[in-house]
């Protein structure tokens, strides 16, 4: 596992939050220390950690692992994509199907 990758993708979600580290390691029950070197790939923490921080956080381990974990990848992109399917309206959503479909039909 690439513990910088994953330590890089909570600092990335912490600072999109606009959250210091210590708001973070708080709302996580960890100590500010553990969490910088969580970040920085010094240290690597539990799956008990890293699901605290990835809930606190609203995001997913596949997120954080997506480099590390056959699958999670593209278990990111279909997140991603039911993301902007749902702030579609009825007629969006059913041109995005289209588009989908024409895409998967000709090889490009």
């Amino acid at each position: 596992m690439d513990y910088y990758l994953i330590g890089s993708r909570i600092k990335e979600l912490r600072l999109s939050l606009g959250m210091t580290q210590e708001q973070l390691a708080e709302s996580a029950d960890i100590s500010t220390n553990f969490l910088a070197c969580i970040e920085i790939g010094k240290r690597k923490g539990s799956f008990e950690t890293y699901s605290k921080l990835v809930n606190v956080l609203g995001s997913s381990l596949d997120y954080i692992t997506q480099d590390c974990i056959k699958g999670a990848e593209i278990n990111v992109l279909k997140s991603e994509l039911n993301g902007y399917f749902d702030k579609c309206g009825a007629g969006k959503r059913e041109l995005i199907i289209k588009l989908s479909k024409v895409i998967c039909d000709h090889d490009l």
